[in-house]
């Protein structure tokens, strides 16, 4: 039996695509429902908001400035430290994780470790499609109906948008695809306007008709709109449920990167995604996948 957050979820002020303000920062938010979630399903929080922080701390690691995923003071001296500890794990196996950094799980502890113990430092793209490969195989896994889909939705819109870019700027796009499916397979193979997936296939329609649009800022934005729009059609049955609260998070951080996107400061953060194509990790949404849960 899922644990149901009437109060929480009753509480929680109503949040669309449109508005130019939200009610209080994703940090909030997370302090918040730190108070009332039973521990497990805090643990589905934090995992929802792991790619995010994965970006983040390569940033870090990597000197890399990037407007879509600024870093507070806080959690910078954080990454900085959890840095240094992996140089030191790299110097030095048989140390511990320290219990502060055991909110990451091990395969990302491995992958920064094993950074360290390289001759040289592997170019920062080849470095974060090993993250985000990594990181959407351990969330596709959960348990968790929402995360399950939702990850696993967003990579094959990932997928989807590398292709398409790929392949009208004529660059090699098959190293940035993400895991092994039929999808992938048809993505990396096919020569046909559609690479096989079909006119039956909304996903990649949908997809296909915003990048037809000429202007990244829009595609960009309607991308997050169709996120949004995924997880109001997967939650249409879930009330106060765990789901109902993932749902939340990930609309309210959507909300806030774009109230905080400047069109001026936008303009500098998009204009080279087309141009590098592994700068296409966006995350878009509309599978037809809704939740069959009524909890």
């Amino acid at each position: 039996m899922h644990t149901q957050y009437y109060y929480f979820i009753t509480g929680l002020p109503v949040i669309t695509f449109e508005d130019n303000k939200i009610p209080f920062t994703p940090d909030e938010f997370l302090l918040e429902a730190e108070e009332h979630l039973v521990a497990s399903d805090f643990q589905l929080l934090r995992c929802l908001r792991l790619p995010e922080k994965v970006i983040e701390l390569l940033n870090v690691i990597y000197n890399k400035e990037d407007k879509l995923h600024t870093i507070d003071e806080e959690n910078l001296k954080f990454y900085q430290d959890y840095k240094e500890h992996m140089k030191e794990r790299a110097s030095e196996p048989t140390i511990p994780v320290r219990k502060e950094f055991k909110i990451f799980p091990d395969f990302l502890h491995k992958i920064i470790t094993d950074l360290y113990t390289e001759e040289e430092m592997p170019p920062y793209q080849k470095t974060r499609h090993k993250l985000l490969e990594a990181t959407y195989e351990f969330c596709s896994k959960s348990s968790d109906d929402f995360l399950k889909h939702w990850f696993n939705f967003n990579r094959d819109m990932q997928n989807i948008i590398i292709a398409i870019n790929g392949r009208a700027h004529n660059i090699d796009y098959v190293p940035y695809l993400i895991g092994e499916s039929e999808l992938v397979e048809k993505l990396a193979k096919s020569h046909s306007l559609d690479f096989g997936l079909g006119k039956d296939n909304e996903l990649f329609e949908s997809i296909y008709r915003i990048w037809e649009q000429n202007n990244i800022l829009y595609r960009e934005k309607h991308y997050d709109i169709l996120r949004w729009k995924w997880i109001d059609e997967f939650n249409f049955f879930n009330y106060f449920n765990i789901e109902r609260i993932l749902g939340y998070d990930e609309q309210l951080r959507m909300l806030n990167r774009w109230i905080k996107l400047d069109p001026t400061a936008g303009k500098e953060v998009f204009k080279n995604t087309i141009d590098t194509l592994s700068k296409s990790f966006t995350f878009p949404e509309q599978f037809k996948v809704k939740s069959t849960s009524k909890k």
